[in-house]
């Protein structure tokens, strides 16, 4: 193995723990809109927050895209502030009594699964891995009372779909 397979596996290992930490941190303010939906509004906040953040590194790590154009941060920045707003008015309409507190995991769940998704789009694939497998998990949280071990499926598949991923797209890249 030459330096540069071992910075590309380096590379997968850490996207591959902070794939895991933004889907179990999804996953659990999903679970925890289910119990109690205003004492997460922070957490939903601050994971707005980090999947920005993890977008615009995700960004910059790769050669393709760089931030040194101003307009694709820009664009990057009102995506997530779009994803931030939306999930905000979900609460605004709690608190005005227009939806119900059971609805807003789940709500939330599926604006950010879509956020993700899109991001992926015009971004980097990797969110597109998670945006589906936070709406698949939404989804899966909204039909089955005991959903610990779809979330748990969801997550590996997910994991697996990253690390395929990468690899494919090394050895495209080595040819």
């Amino acid at each position: 193995m030459n330096n540069q397979d071992a910075i590309i596996s380096r590379r997968m290992i850490i996207e591959g723990v902070v794939g895991i930490v933004m889907l179990v941190l999804a996953f659990f303010a999903i679970a925890a809109s289910d119990v109690s939906a205003n004492a997460t509004h922070a957490f939903w906040t601050a994971l707005v927050v980090l999947f920005a953040v993890v977008a615009f590194v995700v960004d910059r790590l790769y050669p393709d895209h760089r931030l040194g154009d101003p307009r694709r941060s820009i664009c990057i920045g009102l995506h997530w502030l779009s994803v931030f707003i939306a999930i905000q008015l979900v609460y605004f309409f709690v608190s005005a009594g227009r939806m119900a507190n059971a609805d807003m995991g789940l709500s939330n769940g599926l604006i950010l699964a879509l956020g993700t998704f899109i991001g992926g789009v015009y971004g980097n694939w990797r969110l597109i891995v998670a945006g589906v497998a936070l709406g698949l998990a939404t989804a899966g949280v909204a039909f089955v009372e005991q959903y610990l071990w779809i979330l748990s499926g969801i997550a590996l598949l997910a994991i697996l779909a990253l690390l395929f991923g990468s690899r494919l797209i090394r050895r495209v890249r080595n040819r």
